[in-house]
């Protein structure tokens, strides 16, 4: 087997001249924490993890083997920056555990030969075997091999010969499953041929992944699967550059870009993202973004978030990885390099914010694919965060369950469009296979403005160009204003509903369509306008376990064009709404007046351009 996979002992041991500076002394902190709770838990064995598949937890056995893993990297990155017998034989109990589970696979996923658990269990075996070795009877180590050999290496190449969708599918599960399995087979391809050509054909499968990364590293399926996907691609990234001198991983288009993405979509720790799976993913191995391509914006974002949340038993090692892979020469800035106004074409996203590092009033937008893996009926969606709290945001999933490979998996899956800040017409879903696009964009000292078109994702005979446009205070730079004008035009006559949701408390004047959304710390005043009639009311939902969901719904019938104005100022800001807005067509173009400002856009063949903001 080859050794020094990730790192050798010695690498290990020489973490401890880090330990008393900052921000490792932290790092180590809550390692120790962490590790204090793992001891004090039995090893996760595979009764525990059927007993929760037969009470319905979707996904068991995966969340099983990832705790396995993140214990064992978490207890032997301890044991060797301060050497603790409990630690090391604790991790032993966690190895042997996993490796007498009698699969690999979880029980959600059917007949496959491998699949993600397979992934995480592959590395939680290949790294615990590693850093281990001389810690483990020669009898203890050959089981392990043997083990990977049969439930890894061996259903590996049977899911690569009988197509498994992970073999050429471009998401996360291509990711995570080629990654983990491959890292797992270059570690035994010394001497077990099998296992090189498997390793071979992980990298050649890889390929869909990075077909679908593009240039920019924006990621469609989101903040969350992003981070999934990239953690293992960047392992067995880092392992090819040790053991095999190879940097094709590391050379791959997009690699030096998407590291940023998952910062644009955090703001203030808090996740803007869209589709299923939103999260602020700090895990410590996207670090190796800061060593590799002198991302100095990663580890500020890392150093800044991710130990400031309790450490559980559970889960992926962060602290260990981090303290492994957080490059000692990086210049971490004290305001990132971000920009205020970042547009993903690709993939039809957008980030826009006031400024960086916290942004006082942020706005993400989503277009693109409907098809996408993990995608919602969200196109041309936005989400408003004001001084760090999410005033406009969507609907998160159901939780998973046995359900999820049920018959109606649409309907269990996907939330429909009214569930997100967008136009619902007709009561009709979204077109699933609808291609949005990021129509034009642009910033300048007193706005952001980005303007999607939502293609047929309405109906082949509905436009919907859907413009923000974000207004600064020009004394401070802060974010006053957000406006949504949307260019709307219908074919046939039919009923179309705008939807804005927020978890704050809603004030709405329906006669006059003004109000307000009082949040826990931040508020805004919201005004509404419309070349069709259009009528106001405010809903209540429960969702969930997550508290109420209050909604400001428009509605009215349309055929032909309409533009229909929804204006979000800071309560209190020192351009107010005030008097109200005003929305007009003028000679070649629209007119907004709001928050002090007129706002001009041109007509042109497809849509409005920006033409203007000024004082009124």
């Amino acid at each position: 087997m080859r050794r020094g996979i990730l790192a050798e002992r010695d690498e290990l041991r020489a973490l401890g001249d880090r330990i008393a500076q900052k921000p490792y002394d932290a790092m180590y902190d809550a390692l120790q924490a962490r590790c204090a709770l793992i001891l004090q838990s039995g090893p996760v064995t595979e009764s525990q993890w059927r007993s929760l598949w037969q009470r319905g937890r979707f996904g068991s056995a995966i969340r099983a083997a990832r705790t396995a893993q993140g214990r064992i990297i978490d207890l032997l990155v301890a044991h060797h920056v301060d050497s603790n017998p409990a630690y090391r034989d604790h991790a032993i109990e966690e190895l042997r555990s996993l490796a007498s589970w009698s699969t690999w696979v979880d029980p959600c996923h059917g007949a496959m030969p491998a699949d993600l658990c397979t992934a995480e269990a592959a590395v939680a075996a290949t790294i615990g075997l590693d850093w281990l070795w001389e810690d483990l009877h020669e009898a203890h180590r050959c089981e392990i091999v043997e083990t990977l050999r049969e439930k890894v290496v061996q259903p590996y190449l049977k899911g690569l010969k009988d197509h498994a969708p992970w073999s050429d599918c471009y998401h996360s599960w291509n990711a995570v499953v080629n990654s983990g399995c491959g890292l797992a087979c270059l570690a035994l391809g010394d001497e077990q041929a099998d296992a090189q050509d498997a390793y071979r054909r992980s990298l050649k499968a890889l390929g869909h992944f990075f077909d679908a990364l593009g240039r920019e590293g924006g990621w469609d399926e989101g903040t969350g699967y992003w981070a999934y996907a990239m953690r293992y691609v960047l392992l067995l990234a880092e392992a090819s550059s040790r053991l095999m001198d190879d940097q094709t991983i590391y050379h791959a288009r997009g690699m030096d870009a998407t590291g940023l993405f998952g910062i644009y979509f955090t703001p203030n720790r808090r996740a803007t993202s869209f589709g299923e799976g939103a999260s602020v993913p700090v895990y410590g191995a996207l670090y190796l973004f800061a060593k590799h391509y002198g991302l100095g914006e990663v580890a500020w974002w890392l150093d800044r978030y991710a130990f400031h949340h309790d450490v559980t038993n559970s889960g992926f090692s962060t602290a260990g990885f981090s303290l492994l892979f957080r490059p000692d020469d990086i210049e971490v800035p004290d305001s990132p390099a971000l920009e205020p106004m970042k547009v993903f074409n690709q993939i039809g996203w957008a980030a826009m914010a006031d400024s960086w590092p916290d942004p006082g009033m942020y706005v993400s937008v989503k277009t693109g694919d409907l098809s996408a893996s993990h995608s919602q009926r969200d196109m041309n969606s936005i989400q408003l965060q004001v001084d760090g709290e999410m005033l406009l945001t969507h609907l998160a999933r159901p939780a998973f369950n046995s359900g999820f490979y049920a018959e109606a998996c649409d309907e269990f899956y996907d939330l429909p469009p009214h569930a997100h800040n967008t136009v619902v017409v007709a009561e009709r879903d979204q077109l699933i296979d609808a291609q949005g696009q990021i129509a034009d964009s642009g910033k300048a000292d007193e706005y952001r403005w980005v303007a999607c078109d939502a293609g047929t994702a309405c109906g082949e005979n509905v436009r919907f160009i859907r413009h923000v446009l974000m207004l600064l205070d020009p004394s401070d730079g802060k974010g006053q204003a957000v406006i949504v004008l949307d260019d709307v035009n219908n074919g046939v006559p039919e009923r179309m509903d705008w939807f804005w949701h927020t978890r704050g408390e809603v004030e709405l004047d329906a006669e006059n369509l003004r109000g307000e959304i009082t949040g826990q710390k931040a508020n805004v005043e919201m005004a509404f306008a419309s070349t069709m009639k259009i009528l106001a009311w405010d809903e209540s939902h429960q969702a969930g376990g997550n508290g109420s969901d209050n909604v400001v719904r428009l509605s009215g019938g349309l055929v032909g064009p309409a533009m229909v104005l929804s204006v979000f100022s800071r309560k209190n800001s020192r351009r107010p709404i005030g008097g109200g807005v005003s929305l007009e067509l003028v000679k070649d173009g629209v007119q907004v007046a709001a928050c002090g400002r007129t706002i001009r856009f041109a007509a042109r063949k497809h849509g409005l351009k920006l033409l203007s903001v000024t004082e009124k």
